[in-house]
C-alpha cells in the first residue's frame, strides 16, 4: 500500500511542476495584458520569450555562455584544487584547523559585494580580477563541506587500517578521500550553484562579454525583457549544469 501511494506521487510530479508553472505565466500574463504594471517594469511573457527567441538567433547568447562557462569553470577548478587540499588539512588536523579557521570562516560569512572594490584596487578590472573574485565567491563554502566529508569516515574504517600497519598518509589516501569523495562531489554541486549566482555581479565591472554583461547592457538600455530573457537563460543553464553534475554523482559516485 505505501508502495502504491508513493508512486502515486512519484507518478503527479511533473505534473505538480508544470501546473505550477503554468498558473505562474497565467498570471504574469494576466497582469501585463491589463497593464496593471508598466511594461518597462514587468514586460509581458510574449515580450521576453521575442527577447530569448532574438538572443539565440543573432548567437549572442551563445557567446556569452562560451564566456561565462569558462570563468566558472576556472574559477571552479582552481576552488576544488585550493579547497580540498585546505579542507582535508583542516579535516584530519586540529592544528591546521586552528590554524585556517581564522581566516576560513570569516571569508565565508563576508558579502562578496563588500570585497569586490578591494580587489578592484588590488587586481584592476581586467580578467583575473573576474577570476579572483569568483575564487573568493565560492571556494570558502567549499572548503568546510570537504572538511565535514572528511571527518564523517567512521572510526572503525580508521582502526581497521591502523591495525593493517598504514601510516598517515595512506590512511588519508586509502580510506578517508575515497569515503568522502561522495560528499566532497555533493559540496562541487552546491558552489556549481553559487558560482552561476556570482558570475553576473563579476561581469558588471567592465566586461565586454558574457551573461552578467548581456543583462548590465540590457539595463541601462531600459530592455526589461531582455533582462528577464537573460535571468531565465542564467538560471536554465545553472539548473541544466547542476542535473549534469548530479547524473555525474549517480553514476559514479554512489557509495
Amino acid at each position: 500500500m505505501i508502495v502504491q501511494e508513493r508512486k502515486f506521487i512519484t507518478d503527479r510530479v511533473p505534473f505538480l511542476s508544470f501546473f505550477t508553472v503554468a498558473i505562474v505565466l497565467l498570471a504574469w500574463g494576466t497582469v501585463t495584458a491589463r497593464g496593471l504594471v508598466r511594461p518597462i517594469f514587468l514586460p509581458s511573457p510574449f515580450a521576453v520569450a521575442n527577447a530569448l527567441w532574438k538572443l539565440f538567433v543573432d548567437g549572442r547568447f551563445f557567446q556569452a555562455l562560451i564566456v561565462s562557462f569558462s570563468r566558472i569553470a576556472l574559477a571552479t577548478v582552481i576552488s576544488v584544487v585550493l579547497g580540498s587540499v585546505i579542507g582535508v588539512f583542516m579535516g584530519v588536523s586540529k592544528k591546521a584547523e586552528a590554524c585556517f579557521s581564522p581566516l576560513t570562516q570569516p571569508l565565508r560569512y563576508l558579502p562578496m559585494t563588500a570585497i569586490l572594490p578591494l580587489l578592484i584596487l588590488w587586481f584592476g578590472i581586467g580578467e583575473s580580477m573576474k577570476i579572483i573574485f569568483l575564487v573568493f565567491g565560492i571556494m570558502f563554502y567549499f572548503i568546510p563541506l570537504v572538511q565535514n566529508a572528511i571527518r564523517s569516515t567512521p572510526e572503525e574504517y580508521l582502526e581497521v587500517a591502523r591495525s593493517f600497519g598504514a601510516n598517515p598518509i595512506a590512511i588519508v589516501r586509502r580510506v578517508i578521500w575515497p569515503h568522502a569523495l561522495p560528499q566532497i562531489f555533493d559540496g562541487l554541486i552546491v558552489i556549481n550553484g553559487i558560482g552561476w549566482t556570482y558570475v553576473v555581479l563579476a561581469e558588471i565591472i567592465n566586461a565586454k562579454d558574457g551573461l552578467g554583461y548581456l543583462i548590465n547592457i540590457a539595463g541601462r538600455l531600459q530592455r526589461s525583457d531582455e533582462v528577464f530573457a537573460g535571468l531565465i537563460l542564467i538560471a536554465g543553464v545553472a539548473i541544466a549544469s547542476d542535473r549534469i553534475l548530479r547524473l555525474i554523482r549517480t553514476k559514479y559516485f554512489f557509495w
